[in-house]
């Protein structure tokens, strides 16, 4: 299936960027995908705060009046960007015994796709993703979640809060991303806290000494696959315990799903 036609598409009322244009006169075109490549590589090279308007256009070779012409606004530049990485989010087909091993395939595409992008999770918020892309994806997870059985109110609940699980433990892994800051790197800092703790009052806080062994730095993945499984088997367990709200998503919607072209 290919990807959604945005001409077909609803705008949402807090769309911050005007209809897809296509061409200036009298000059080469630029196109909008041309202008949010090239966004995306500057913020992928140098962060959000160093991404403006100008330096785009001087990127491009065109003034900043063209830019705000296709994207409306620096606001509506980012809103594009946020939906163009999203698309790069691979969507299986509904399974539905593997529903749950799908969902956190889904979540690891997700976070491998934050990583890539730096600042992505900084744009994110405060944004309510209803691109193509994200309508898509959305489409895609709530395909599996109501393949697997998921009760509907129960599914909008889970798509909610994996995102949230997604962003919240991205943000602490891209926070200062590529920036030099003061002090010793993660793994210095956490075997020096878990040092700190180990030598603090026994009879103060006997309870953190016994576990200050465990404050040294862990692995990045398997802290994100434990979570995942806290979350999904937690999901799994609230659809056992509510079978009688269990969702019928096959004879609803089909079992198929949209995937991304390659």
């Amino acid at each position: 299936m290919t990807d959604p036609d945005r001409s077909q598409l609803p705008t949402p009322p807090w769309q911050r960027h005007p209809p897809e244009r296509t061409r200036r006169r009298g000059r080469e075109p630029i196109t909008r995908e041309a202008i949010v490549e090239t966004a995306l590589r500057l913020l992928d090279k140098d962060g959000l705060d160093e991404l403006s308007m100008r330096r785009l256009a001087d990127e491009l070779d065109t003034g900043a009046a063209s830019l705000y012409w296709h994207v409306g606004s620096k606001d509506g530049l980012l809103e594009l960007i946020f939906d163009r990485v999203i698309g790069e989010v691979e969507l299986p087909t509904p399974e539905p015994d593997r529903w749950q091993e799908q969902l956190k395939e889904v979540a690891r595409a997700g976070r491998a796709m934050i990583l890539r992008h730096r600042d992505i999770v900084r744009i994110s918020i405060g944004r309510i993703p209803m691109g193509p892309n994200a309508l898509r994806a959305s489409e895609g997870l709530f395909a599996i979640l109501r393949t697997g059985g998921v009760p509907d109110e129960l599914a909008v609940t889970a798509h909610h809060l994996l995102f949230a699980l997604i962003n919240g433990f991205t943000l602490d892994e891209t926070t200062g991303l590529g920036v030099e800051v003061e002090g010793p790197p993660d793994e210095q800092a956490a075997n020096a806290a878990r040092d700190y703790v180990a030598v603090l009052p026994a009879e103060q806080f006997p309870n953190l000494v016994a576990v200050s062994e465990h404050f040294g730095h862990t692995d990045n993945d398997q802290s994100f696959d434990l979570l995942l499984d806290l979350f999904v088997d937690g999901l799994a367990q609230r659809v056992h315990t509510e079978p009688g709200k269990r969702a019928t998503a096959s004879k609803r919607t089909g079992s198929s799903l949209p995937r991304r072209p390659s």
